[in-house]
């Protein structure tokens, strides 16, 4: 909200409603003059000015001085950039299809199997065979779909990256 902005809406909105209400104050009687309807026309535009300051970007984070490298707005690109590295982009989209590891055949997102050699595909997230629960490709462990698996990493070997390293620590 851009509070200046604002501020000369609802001055212009207070003007307005003065001039409205100028010759009923001052004459006791009510006229239709040229005060008053200029009172009646910045009334609303009074109205609009402070709709627009509503929303209207800060002036504070937003400014000319911010477009060309303001020293706030570098920090606070910082931290955004922080905070998007610490959680990552996901390895894979889960409707990507994937290829079968033993025929090389396409599996969709769905199947849990490939249609091929009927073997079981590999949970995309934690390597372990995915099962079919209510026809939607479940890892076992964890019994969720295979986009919101949050299971342990297994290398090549079969254990977990965390009996192997002692700390999970996302790629």
């Amino acid at each position: 909200m851009n509070r200046s902005m604002a501020y000369i809406g609802i001055g212009i909105l207070a003007a307005g409603f003065a001039l409205a209400a100028y010759p009923l104050a001052t004459l006791d009687h009510e006229v239709l003059d040229l005060e008053q309807e200029a009172g009646f026309f910045l009334a609303p535009l009074g109205v609009v000015v402070v709709f627009l300051a509503a929303i209207a970007p800060d002036p504070r984070a937003t400014t000319v001085r911010g477009t060309f490298g303001s020293e706030d707005s570098a920090v606070a690109e910082r931290v955004i950039a922080q905070r998007g590295a610490a959680v990552g982009p996901r390895p894979f989209t889960p409707s990507d299809p994937v290829r079968c590891r033993y025929c090389s055949s396409i599996i969709t997102s769905d199947l849990a199997r490939c249609p091929r050699c009927a073997r079981a595909r590999e949970c995309r997230s934690c390597r372990r065979p995915l099962g079919l629960v209510l026809e939607r490709a479940t890892c076992p462990r964890c019994a969720r779909p295979e986009a919101v698996c949050n299971c342990n990493w297994l290398d090549e070997g079969g254990a977990t990256l965390e009996a192997t390293y002692g700390v999970y620590e996302p790629v």
